[in-house]
């Protein structure tokens, strides 16, 4: 008897479930359906994602090569073609178009042009295209407008810090300010931290060539160890018994 019971209640069971079956058996289907339409469609993307950067770097290759064969024209606009898209490349393009401007035709705005869509503060290839694009324009712009454009690169602290402190520098002294010229290149010479030996090379030269400040102007020699800020800060201290102001008797 227990044996038929046994039967009747997987009758009952099979009877439910077939029931339950062809109710909703259909998002069965679908959940089957989109999984596996998932996993396709995420490996297509991933093997186009895969063709379009080989491609890309293809072209990148191409615009080098027609670089190097000097066809300007050519590696312009297979470079330029790569600037407008978006692609992890386009800023190192963009440094190789202003090259390929600059040699094939001393085109001085268009190089800027190209560095600039590159140029930002964030990656070192950024930092490096808004300091080529500053060096270009540095002909025409003065210290202080520099300084606005290169915005927190001078106070960076990496080498492309150390070169925009040269180059504002270099600025100072084609304007004729040598005090703050001479002390940008101190700081550079002695003190500051990413500055390589070839800026300092630089700085210890350019401080030899620029005359020295006027008479009473405080200014670190560039063999003393000392920073910017100390050799433009003057001496407030006197030794005791030196002489007051004009004047005035001692104390």
């Amino acid at each position: 008897m227990a044996d038929i019971f046994e039967e009747v209640e997987e009758g009952l069971r099979q009877d439910r479930a077939a029931k339950l079956w062809k109710r909703y058996g259909v998002f069965a289907y679908l959940a089957a359906a989109l999984l596996i339409g998932g996993v396709a469609l995420n490996e297509y993307l991933q093997a186009r994602n895969a063709e379009e950067v080989e491609a890309g770097a293809l072209r990148f290759e191409t615009g080098l090569d027609e670089l190097s064969e000097q066809d300007w024209a050519s590696a312009s606009a297979t470079l330029e073609a790569l600037t407008k898209e978006d692609r992890e490349i386009s800023p190192l393009a963009a440094n190789y178009l202003a090259q390929a401007r600059l040699e094939g035709g001393e085109d001085v705005a268009g190089a800027i042009a190209a560095l600039e869509q590159a140029a930002n503060t964030e990656t070192p290839i950024g930092k490096a295209s808004l300091l080529k694009a500053a060096y270009l324009k540095s002909a025409t712009m003065s210290r202080a407008e520099l300084e606005t454009y290169l915005g927190a690169l001078a106070d960076d602290e990496s080498g492309f810090g150390a070169l925009a402190t040269e180059l504002l520098a270099a600025a100072s002294a084609a304007e004729g300010d040598y005090l703050k010229a001479r002390q940008d290149f101190n700081y550079l010479a002695v003190s500051h931290a990413f500055a390589t030996s070839a800026v300092k090379d630089r700085a210890r030269a350019a401080l030899a060539a620029i005359p020295r400040a006027p008479a009473g102007a405080q200014e670190a020699p560039a063999d003393e160890a000392v920073s910017a800020e100390t050799a433009a800060t003057p001496d407030t201290e006197t030794e005791p018994g030196a002489g007051a102001a004009d004047g005035e008797p001692q104390e």
